[in-house]
């Protein structure tokens, strides 16, 4: 049964959204945890890598490395706690270019053009889209949220209606 964004806003009205910025320092220290994983010898880094990437969203509390850094969750719309299968669709679209990269003879450059282009059209959509979802957002029915995000001394996550 799919949650429609319309229909939960008024449990996150009071949520504090993300700030861009830091939405932004997140990630960028995700994809560098990603990428240090990426030079581990052999196939061990590489799935290392693309695991961290699919499923760090997942890791207790909805927080990855890069948001426990910036002091940021993710919480799933639907108001369930995150799991590792919202997470793969949240980060399917950046972990696109590290699955390319991985086609013989075209895929790195196949890699850095597909990932900038998934770059420009997340940073887009995260800055523009009036709920600051960016496209894998959608996709998961997430949101970004500053933590820790109590405003009647429950975690959002557990809060129910």
């Amino acid at each position: 049964m799919a949650f429609r964004w319309q229909d939960q806003r008024e449990f996150f009205k009071d949520a504090r959204r993300a700030r861009y910025l830091s939405r932004l320092v997140a990630k960028a220290a995700d994809l560098i945890i990603a990428m240090s994983l990426w030079h581990v010898p052999g196939a061990a880094g590489v799935f290392a890598s693309l695991f961290y990437i699919l499923m760090c969203d997942g890791f207790p509390g909805g927080r990855s490395a890069g948001k426990r850094l910036t002091g940021l969750k993710v919480v799933r719309v639907d108001r369930e706690g995150m799991d590792f299968q919202s997470s793969l669709l949240r980060n399917l679209t950046v972990a696109a270019p590290f699955l390319i990269y991985l086609v013989p003879v075209a895929g790195p450059f196949l890699a850095y053009t597909v990932g900038l282009v998934v770059l420009l059209i997340e940073v887009y959509l995260g800055f523009y889209d009036a709920d600051g979802q960016r496209a894998g957002d959608t996709l998961a029915e997430t949101l970004v949220v500053e933590h820790p995000q109590v405003a009647d001394g429950v975690a959002l996550s557990d809060r129910r209606a």
